[in-house]
Formats: structure tokens, sequence, C-alpha cells
């Protein structure tokens, strides 16, 4: 069994008075045998030092990323940071940070570090918790692939980081004390974990219910849907994918032995009519269009909120919303940390939220197996 503590401070240029805050709100003296902390964080928060420092007054491992906006019990902000500590008498846990990843390196990488830390672990890791770096030359998808083989289909939770604006510089992972750029941060977990994973990206009536089957791809690249060039095809639908605005328009891909789809991004429209994309664009998967509103979004957060609520674990949420989210509310950005904060004010789930640059969480396959898949514009929660 895991529970939960967290903590919280928006106190960025006072070193030791963010330190006084976040100690405070933590017992220390009630920690289980074995504990971690997960982080996320403005980026001055790393570029202070406070990262260093808080890592110096605890008797156990960080992990954590750069984000958007930060929220938990406490309280929300741009310029916030949680601490998540995860303690548990029967679950173990190992941290690890790879070196810089590329596009001619990140495989070997990935495997360098995890294969290291599952050395530490008494067995098989049961879970995984992964903070991504946001390279611009290397897709979270790709990334969370090669993870998933490397790891054999256990479990992976977790998110791309992000930064206070869409220009994805200074997005960090980090353990500890190392902060590379470009690194990825994990926690690798053994032992009776269950945990209860909660996806939903775009409600129902906003899901085009004609379907076309892609027929052409290269990993995220989608050339075809129905023998067609993806862009003709969905001109053909009326639907016009702005190259200026492509990430408005929503893809909803099943993939084989799923009923429910991913929502995936297109990033950019080449020459040739084909699309690059947020995920795998497997042949073979069927694909339709999806629409993102602000009504849309408060609605699936509402949807996630509920089930998380209706869900028998009650020890503590982790909720990692896609980051498009917080921009498209605007001017209402902070509406959905609001909302998360009037559900879940009673206080008896404690919970963290932070934005995510690309959602990290497995969906059930129609045999009931978790498949671990790589979302955009999704709420995302993991629930102990």
């Amino acid at each position: 069994m895991i529970q939960m503590m967290s903590a919280y401070t928006t106190e960025v240029d006072e070193v030791e008075d963010a330190l006084t805050e976040i100690l405070n709100q933590l017992d220390l003296a009630a920690l289980k045998k074995n504990s971690v902390g997960l982080v996320t964080c403005h980026f001055d928060f790393t570029d202070t030092g406070f990262i260093h420092e808080l890592r110096k007054k605890l008797p156990f491992d960080i992990i954590g990323m750069t984000t958007m906006a930060s929220a938990n019990q406490y309280g929300f902000d741009m310029y916030a940071l949680t601490l998540t500590v995860l303690t548990s008498d029967d679950v173990t846990f190992e941290t690890a940070i790879t070196s810089p990843l590329g596009p001619d390196n990140y495989r070997e990488r990935i495997a360098a570090a995890y294969n290291k830390t599952c050395g530490k672990l008494p067995g098989e890791p049961s879970m995984i918790i992964g903070f991504f770096p946001y390279l611009k030359m290397l897709s979270g998808a790709h990334m969370v692939t090669a993870f998933d083989e490397i790891c054999r289909g256990t479990p992976l939770w977790g998110s791309l980081a992000t930064n206070i604006d869409i220009s994805y510089e200074r997005c960090y992972a980090f353990r500890n004390s190392d902060d590379e750029q470009d690194a990825l941060a994990m926690l690798l977990m053994y032992g009776p974990v269950d945990p209860e994973f909660i996806v939903v990206s775009i409600p129902k009536q906003n899901m085009r219910e004609n379907r076309g089957i892609i027929t052409g791809s290269d990993g995220c690249i989608l050339k075809e849907v129905n023998g067609v060039p993806a862009l003709k095809y969905f001109e053909s639908l009326g639907i016009t994918i702005m190259s200026n605005a492509t990430t408005v328009t929503p893809l909803l891909v099943y993939y084989e032995g799923s009923s429910e789809p991913v929502a995936l991004g297109v990033y950019t429209i080449n020459d040739d009519g084909s699309l690059l994309c947020g995920g795998e664009m497997t042949k073979g998967a069927s694909i339709a269009i999806g629409e993102i509103s602000a009504d849309g979004i408060i609605a699936t957060t509402g949807e996630g909120l509920q089930r998380l609520l209706q869900s028998d674990r009650k020890n503590g949420a982790l909720l990692l919303p896609c980051v498009t989210r917080y921009v498209m509310l605007a001017p209402n950005q902070i509406g959905e940390m609001e909302l998360v904060a009037k559900t879940l004010k009673d206080g008896n789930l404690p919970y963290t939220m932070a934005y995510a640059g690309g959602e990290v969480c497995p969906v059930r396959d129609e045999a009931g197996v978790w498949r671990n898949r790589f979302h955009n514009y999704t709420f995302s929660a993991l629930a102990f």
C-alpha cells in the first residue's frame, strides 16, 4: 500500500523561506519504511538551486519536472512548486535519470538507466513513473514507445516537461540535483502498487462519428486515410487543418484491440499533404476527428474527477492534464484547477496536479490488459 502527503510553495525568490514552508507542511515522522518525492515546479525553482537544497533536507530521493502550473490541496499557481511524497512499508522505490537523449541514442540511454535501476530492486518493477524531456528533434511518442519495449509493457505513467509558455525552452526533468534538460527521470516501483489509471480526452458529443482507416503511415506521420492523402481526406469531410493552428484539431485514434480512442494532436503539415502527429499512426487503426473547446475541457475534467472519486483508491491521486487544456481555457485559464480544487476540497483524497506537454498513461484493451499509450489533450490521473 502507498500513502501520500503533499506540500506547496509559491516562494520562488527566497530559498530558505520556501524550504521552511515546504517542511512545515510535511510530517516526516509519519514516513513508512520506503519513501520517494515527486516535484512539479516553475523553472525558477531549478535555476535558483532550490531543488538541490530541498533534497539535502529530505531523507529520500526526488524526481520531477518543470511545468506551466502546479496545484494541490494547498493552492494552485503558475509560479508554484508541489512536492508529493509517496511512502510505503511494502513498496520499494528506486529512481534514476538518463544521460541526455537525442534521436540517435535515446533507446540505448533509456535502456541503460532502466536496466541499472532494475538491478537495485528485489524483482521486476510493478509500475513506472517517468518525467520526459521536451525535445524538438525527438517526439514524446518515440520515447514512450521505446521505454514500453524496454520495460516489456510494465505500466508507465507520466508526462513531458513543460514551461510557462509554449516555446518549450527551459523544460527540465530532474533527479535530486541532476537537471539535464534533455534527460528522462524515472521512478521504478516494486511491490503491491495496485494503481488505477484514468484517462478522459474529448467529450463524446465533440467526436465525429465517421471514421476512416489509416492506410499509409510512418511512425508518427499520417500519410493516407482510406487510400487518400491525409490532408485531402480531412478536406473531403469539410475539415480544414490550418498550418498556423494545427493543435486545435484533435485526431482520435482507435488502436487495434481498443474500444476507446487516444487523442493526438497534429504538429506539422508536410509539403506532401501528410501530417506529423503527436503519437503513432498505426496502419489499420481507425481514425476520427474531434473538437476541443472550453466547455469540453471542463466537462472532461468533471468526468475524470467523478471517476476518481468513485474509485476505491483513496490514498492519493496524481493528475497530469495536457497543457493545451490550460492554454485553450483562456481567458479563464485557471478554470480546470479551480474545478479540481472545488471537487476535491474536502481533503479526503490528497492530490497533486501539473500540466503536461504530452500525457503518458496506460489504457485497457478489449482483453482488459493495460497498454502504455502517449496522449494529447487528455486529463490523465493515477490513483493509489
